[in-house]
């Protein structure tokens, strides 16, 4: 139908021509200002986040209570080993049981974390739903670190219930325990505490209920650092209002130029450094004591000339055990996407199985090297740590 259009070059009217529609003015955007992103993509990929985040989330829980129901079993079957002892009853075994779980759910952190990534992830990958978040332009930084989210909850959590919940419920159940038995506890397999006051070298081997020692040898030191006299005695109280241990049928050997004297003492008073507060430290293993107290007795060591590596260690690890559950959850993301369909579930299991006893096993070595060798306490701590995350990282990177 003829009538007046436009010319196309010079845009004038023209009579007669088709008539051509007026293209719409496009928007103009600024340079300074970027196009706002899709806010329904941006709806779908939070929905795609809090999706993965439940469900590692809920496997690293389900994988944390299986870990935690078999080793408070197989703690069961030792502690049944000693029913009867003293007042030693089922009573008492299942308050054991109880107060020492908070420590249990915390060591079992790392191996829960890493079998929830294999599983939960896993699971989202045999039923093709990493492949369509895939194929809906999702990246795998983006999958990852949506899982990564759920491992830093976890992880807090797990810092929280290490520090502040499980070093009193297990100074209180080894109390109890030790109390319903009337046993001592031993200090340092046997080998004790050893403590410099002033010219005495002090040497605890075990920790009675009701905050008692056990077995004490003091070695009283001449000037001249030539040795004066031993004082052993079976026990020791502390007296508050002296702030002194009143050591019960101590025995004195004065140590002379030509023969040793051997008195008999009722009792012998010892003003020490070491008061009922350090205890609780003394009794306990590192690895169950909260970051401010090995700081603490760490110190206290240190000043005493004597060596803090086994508490600088577990203040080490214990300071890193964030970091180290990530990096668990972290090497087991190649796992997931490298195999997403042809993988089975046992499979997944037995891959993490092999990484958590691999991870336990270099943590021990290093352990051992600090002790043995005096390696750097720090060093034992993150080594592992790094390896895995260094291996975790670069195997990501591949599937890039």
């Amino acid at each position: 139908m003829a009538g007046k259009g436009l010319d196309r070059a010079g845009g004038r009217t023209l009579v007669g021509t088709p008539a051509v529609p007026r293209a719409r003015a496009r928007a103009v955007v600024s340079p300074l200002r970027p196009p706002r992103p899709d806010r329904q993509l941006e709806k779908g990929l939070k929905r795609i986040d809090a999706y993965i985040l439940r469900t590692v989330i809920g496997a690293s829980l389900i994988a944390l209570l299986v870990l935690v129901a078999l080793e408070t079993f197989f703690t069961l079957l030792v502690e049944l080993e000693d029913l009867g002892t003293g007042q030693y009853g089922l009573a008492e075994i299942l308050r054991y049981l109880a107060l020492t779980l908070p420590r249990r759910t915390y060591e079992s952190f790392p191996m829960a974390l890493l079998l929830g990534g294999l599983m939960g992830m896993g699971a989202l990958a045999a039923g093709s739903e990493l492949v369509v978040m895939r194929g809906a332009g999702v990246s795998i930084l983006r999958l990852v670190g949506s899982a990564m989210r759920a491992g830093l909850l976890l992880s807090l959590f797990a810092l929280a219930l290490g520090e502040f919940v499980a070093p009193r419920t297990e100074r209180l159940a080894e109390t109890g325990r030790s109390t319903a038995k009337d046993a001592s506890v031993t200090i340092r397999d046997g080998r004790g505490f050893w403590a410099r006051d002033g010219a005495l070298f002090v040497n605890v081997r075990a920790v009675k209920p009701h905050k008692r020692l056990a077995d004490i040898t003091l070695f009283e030191m001449a000037p001249d650092s030539s040795m004066k006299a031993v004082i052993r005695a079976p026990s020791a109280d502390y007296d508050p209002a002296s702030r002194r241990w009143v050591l019960r049928d101590a025995r004195r050997s004065t140590l002379g130029e030509e023969r040793v004297t051997a008195d008999a003492q009722v009792s012998f008073a010892w003003e020490s450094v070491l008061d009922p507060g350090k205890l609780d430290v003394l009794a306990a293993k590192p690895e169950t004591l909260a970051m401010r107290q090995l700081q603490t007795f760490a110190g206290y060591l240190r000043d005493n000339g004597l060596s803090a590596d086994r508490y600088e260690l577990a203040f080490w690890s214990k300071a890193l055990a964030p970091l180290a559950n990530l990096t668990m959850l972290l090497i087991a993301m190649p796992f997931v996407f490298a195999h997403q369909r042809n993988a089975a579930a046992g499979q997944r299991l037995l891959i993490g199985i092999f990484l958590g006893l691999a991870f336990f096993l270099a943590n021990r070595v290093l352990a051992n090297l600090v002790v043995v060798y005096g390696a750097p306490p720090l060093m034992a701590a993150a080594l592992p740590i790094l390896l895995f995350l260094g291996s975790g990282i670069f195997a990501l990177r591949r599937l890039r």
